[in-house]
């Protein structure tokens, strides 16, 4: 039963998806002309990427607010890589490293030092930000075309950005993942109950590093998409976008209080977002509707996964013990 109500939720925000396209296509029809309809799905590819991995936290009952600025720390962490020119072959798994780095600091703040997830990843935000502009004076630029080559020259049958076979990739080993791995049901358990994966041995602590750290390496792969896109890196490319990946994931279903949450649902609510500012934007309504759209989204969000926690402690009361870290 659990299973065909969120099955129902995840129809429900495909049928939306669907509802605004339609709208699209009636009411502003050049708004899927084909380049606009590729920068689309270059944008849907790499917050999908970023968000499996923002899932992956939240479901660990987590968060990081200090996504985008990691992010900003990858784009010219490669950019700097890209000048000497190397390709993406090094530029992706470089990415990769520092991504999971960075999220490896995150995540021994709050496993070790005990500091809750908001605080600590809202402090490295800051730490990132204000490391950036005293390493670079605003950008890094003419970069060689050996750095922009996944955006301008890797497409798909000529056409398709290069970047939604990675994303495909990262979707299918995600799904899978999730669906039958045992680390997923780990992942599961301490976001429902910490004390009570604790005690039936799960090490809650090594649990919340390595989610911390596979996130960290799929910020990493947005990251390239993201700095790979343009000749010129600047310090801001992420800044941000962390609240774009939280709301990818909390309209896709899951929820805020972690344990429960699939990759499906982020999915879908990454594909709307992908096309809601880019509509914003093309029908000529200011920019600032977008970001108020997206705050609403996550106020919905967020309230009806709190009605679902409510109601799903009603059923089952055991499930209400608290979360000692």
């Amino acid at each position: 039963m659990k299973q065909r109500i969120r099955l129902n939720a995840e129809l429900y925000l495909g049928l939306f998806l669907l509802a605004m396209l339609l709208f699209l296509r009636v009411f502003a029809a050049g708004f899927f002309s084909l380049n606009n309809t590729m920068s689309m799905l270059n944008r849907f590819s790499y917050l999908l990427i970023a968000a499996i991995g923002m899932n992956l936290i939240i479901l660990t009952s987590n968060i990081d607010v200090s996504a985008g600025n990691i992010i900003s720390v990858v784009c010219l962490f490669i950019a700097a890589l890209g000048k000497l020119n190397l390709g993406l072959p090094v530029l992706l798994p470089a990415a990769m490293l520092m991504g999971m780095a960075l999220s490896l600091v995150n995540a021994l703040f709050i496993t070790q030092f005990r500091i809750p997830a908001i605080v600590a990843t809202l402090a490295t935000a800051q730490l990132f930000s204000g490391i950036l502009p005293l390493l670079v004076e605003g950008s890094l630029y003419d970069l060689p075309a050996s750095f922009t080559w996944l955006a301008f020259d890797a497409k798909i049958f000529g056409i398709i950005p290069g970047s939604v076979l990675i994303m495909l990739i990262v979707t299918v080993i995600a799904l899978i993942f999730m669906k039958y791995s045992r680390f997923s049901k780990k992942i599961y358990a301490v976001g429902n109950n910490e004390e009570a994966a604790r005690l039936t041995g799960i090490k809650v602590n090594q649990v919340v590093i390595i989610a911390y750290v596979i996130a960290g390496a799929l910020f990493g792969v947005s990251g390239t998409i993201i700095a790979t896109a343009s000749q010129r890196v600047t310090t801001t490319m992420g800044t941000g976008l962390e609240m774009t990946f939280i709301a990818c994931v909390v309209l896709g279903g899951t929820s805020v209080s972690g344990g429960s949450g699939k990759i499906l649902g982020t999915v879908f609510g990454a594909a709307v977002l992908s096309v809601i500012a880019p509509a914003v934007n093309y029908m000529g309504i200011s920019s600032d509707w977008s970001d108020a759209i997206m705050g609403a989204i996550i106020i919905f969000a967020v309230i009806v996964s709190a009605l679902h926690l409510e109601k799903r402690k009603l059923l089952n009361p055991a499930e209400s013990g608290g979360k000692a870290r």
